[in-house]
C-alpha cells in the first residue's frame, strides 16, 4: 500500500524541448507586448539609446561610477559617452564631480530624476505582465504563483529582479 501511494506522488518527466517552447512563446509574446508601451515611453522621454543606455547602467549599478568606466563598460568611446553624460547633466538625470583623488577623472550618479527613467520604461513593462495575469483564471493564476514561487526561491538571482511593489501596481 506504501508504494502504490509513493507511485501516485511521483510527477512524469516533463517534456522539456515542449516546455522550452512554451516559455519561448510566453516570453515572445510579452517582450512584443511590453515593446509597444515602453517605445512609447522612449518617446516621451526624448533621450538618445546611448543616454537611456546609461541611467539603465547606472541604475543597475546603484553607485556612482567613473564616465571612463561606464564608457567601458558599455562598449563605447569617451568621448560618445562624455556628450551623452554631458547631455544626462543638463536635463538633471545624473550629478557629476571631479574624482577627490584624481581631478582629471569625472564620476557619475543618477539623481532622484534619473531613477525615474529606469522605473518608467519598468512600469511599461509590467504593464504587457499585468494585462496578461488580469486575463487568468484565479486557477491559473494560483498555479503560476506556486511554480513561480518556487523557482524564485530556489534562485536568488532571478529573485533579486523583482521589481519594488509601488511598480507593479495597477
Amino acid at each position: 500500500m506504501i508504494a502504490s501511494m509513493q507511485a501516485t506522488k511521483s510527477v512524469a518527466a516533463p517534456d522539456r524541448a515542449s516546455l522550452t517552447r512554451d516559455m519561448y512563446a510566453l516570453a515572445s509574446y510579452l517582450m512584443r507586448t511590453a515593446n509597444v508601451g515602453t517605445f512609447n515611453t522612449i518617446a516621451e522621454l526624448d533621450l538618445s539609446f546611448t543616454q537611456l543606455k546609461a541611467l539603465c547602467a547606472l541604475e543597475m549599478d546603484g553607485e556612482e561610477r567613473s564616465v571612463k568606466a561606464l564608457a567601458e563598460s558599455m562598449g563605447m568611446s569617451l568621448p560618445a559617452m562624455s556628450r551623452a553624460v554631458d547631455a544626462l547633466y543638463e536635463r538633471g538625470f545624473v550629478d557629476r564631480q571631479e574624482d577627490p583623488v584624481d581631478r582629471r577623472v569625472r564620476r557619475v550618479r543618477l539623481t532622484d530624476a534619473g531613477r525615474t527613467v529606469p522605473e518608467a520604461l519598468n512600469a511599461a513593462r509590467l504593464s504587457a505582465l499585468q494585462e496578461l495575469l488580469g486575463s487568468l483564471g484565479d486557477e491559473e493564476a494560483a498555479a503560476l504563483e506556486h511554480a513561480l514561487g518556487l523557482i524564485l526561491e530556489r534562485r536568488a538571482e532571478i529573485a533579486a529582479y523583482r521589481p519594488a511593489r509601488k511598480a507593479a501596481r495597477r
